[in-house]
This record gives C-alpha cells, sequence and structure tokens, in this order.
C-alpha cells in the first residue's frame, strides 16, 4: 500500500503551516507507507490534508480521506461540495466532527492532533518564582489575551508574544519574537509557563488543544484561567504539573497513535 499526503502548504505554496507539520510531515516521518504527495505517482489511498482540489479528488481511483482541522466553511472555502467527492473525513476535534457529521453521510473520525516526540528537546527546568509567560500563535487569534493583560501586569510579569507579528500595549513589558520553527522550542522554553486563556468563542470552539499539548511536551505547565495563574507562580505547582502531563503526552499524545489510527480507518 502507498499512502500519499497533499500538504495545505504544499497546495498553498507556503514556506511552513502548523496543520501541515503536525497533520502532515510528522505523520510521514512516521509512517513507512506514506510519503508527501507527488504529482504522477501512483497512491492507493491520498489524504488531502487541508486540501480542497476537486480536479484531483474526481479523478483518483484510490481511497480519497479529507483530513480538516479549521471550520473552513466559515470562510466561504467550499468543504461541503468537498465532501462529495471524498471517501472518508478525518477531524482533529470532536466538535469539528460533529459539524461535519451534520453535512454528509460519509464516515468522519476524531484524530488527535499529536506530537512527535522526537523533534522535542528535554522538558523545562523550573526554578523559581514565575517571572515570564509566553503566548505562541497566529496573530490574529491575539485577541484571546485579552482578559490575561491585567494579571501580567499586577504580578509585574514579561510576557513573550511568538507569532507572525508583533504585540504593542502599554499594559504589560512585552518580548515580540518571530515565530520560526527551528528556534521555537528554546523560545518557548525561556518562560515559566505557557499562556492560552479559555476562548469558546467563533472558530475557537472548534480547535483542537494542540498548542497546549505542545507546551506539556515542552515541560511547561499551561494556563487558561486566573486561577491556574496563581498556581503556577509557585515552583512547585510547576515541576508538579510537568511531571503529570509529560506522562500524559507520552500515553497519549505520540505521533505515532495517529499513524495506527490512520491504519485502521484505511483497513
Amino acid at each position: 500500500m502507498k499512502v500519499g499526503i497533499l500538504l495545505f502548504e504544499q497546495y498553498h505554496q507556503m514556506k511552513s503551516a502548523g496543520s501541515s507539520r503536525i497533520r502532515g510531515r510528522w505523520i510521514i516521518d512516521n509512517w513507512d507507507e506514506a510519503e508527501q504527495f507527488q504529482q504522477g505517482m501512483d497512491y492507493n489511498v491520498l489524504i488531502y490534508q487541508k486540501v480542497f482540489w476537486k480536479e484531483h479528488a474526481r479523478g483518483f481511483k484510490g481511497l480519497k480521506i479529507l483530513d480538516l482541522c479549521d471550520p473552513d466553511w466559515l470562510d466561504g472555502m467550499e468543504v461541503v461540495n468537498f465532501l462529495k467527492d471524498v471517501d472518508v473525513i478525518t477531524c482533529s476535534s470532536e466538535r469539528l466532527k460533529e459539524s461535519i457529521e451534520a453535512f454528509t453521510d460519509k464516515p468522519v473520525y476524531f484524530i488527535p492532533d499529536r506530537i512527535d516526540l522526537t523533534t522535542i528537546p528535554k522538558p523545562k527546568v523550573h526554578k523559581g518564582k514565575a517571572k515570564k509567560c509566553v503566548w505562541f500563535g497566529y496573530f490574529h487569534n491575539i485577541e484571546m489575551l485579552e482578559q490575561a493583560y491585567h494579571k501580567i501586569k499586577q504580578e509585574n510579569m514579561t510576557l513573550k508574544v511568538i507569532s507572525n507579528g508583533n504585540l504593542n500595549i502599554r499594559e504589560c513589558n512585552i518580548e515580540n519574537v518571530k515565530w520560526e520553527e527551528t528556534t521555537v522550542n528554546d523560545e518557548i522554553q525561556e518562560a515559566d509557563f505557557v499562556l492560552m486563556p479559555e476562548y469558546k468563542t467563533g472558530r475557537f470552539e472548534y480547535k483542537s488543544n494542540n498548542k497546549i499539548v505542545y507546551s506539556w511536551a515542552l515541560g511547561l505547565p499551561v494556563v487558561t484561567n486566573p486561577e491556574e495563574f496563581e498556581k503556577f507562580m509557585n515552583e512547585e505547582e510547576r515541576i508538579k504539573e510537568s511531571e503529570k502531563r509529560l506522562k500524559e503526552v507520552k500515553e497519549k499524545y505520540d505521533v505515532k497513535l495517529s499513524v495506527e489510527e490512520f491504519k485502521k480507518i484505511i483497513k
């Protein structure tokens, strides 16, 4: 069996995309039968990773899987029409799966975002009271941080923002860093915890927990509310949380589990 994965970043000629790394390249690197899609190659299975290429899908004779990680129909993408041209849909969150099931009678599966643990450095070593927190992601999602600015200022902390844009506000001491795949791990681990406030409006309700899991894999606690902010200011609490979550990541979020789930779906 030969599996081709057509990446979002490849189709749109982008340098890199988070979804393509998590649900594409990491899958390929841990699946002997899979490779990045090459035009003209013969495949038994083709996974369209957030790609809606109707012309190709209509001509492809093998098993066609559409892998989704966003509610792209909200942006006017022809997701519903493309569902007719594939055999199976996989989704990165349960909420996304529920929505897609309302549009089609095709089989829809939930495959969590997971991590290639071989790409992750040794976990963060925690020392002393927290002095710096970090947020990372696409800059158009920065609005989720607004509810945390007061707390950051109150604790006299530095907020590091790792993104494709710069945050400039008077309320906090801000350190802006450009997101780069080769440096992001080190940049995140310079902080004491990751700030990821609960935000369930609009597109956010469909999002997976991939940034939370990624932070755990790096050994950092994740703060989602004011109570956790207070808790993880303390060194001992951060150490306990880090140990607990690292165990969870190894048990539930190794990308090899996703490969096995794809194999099961195909079989």
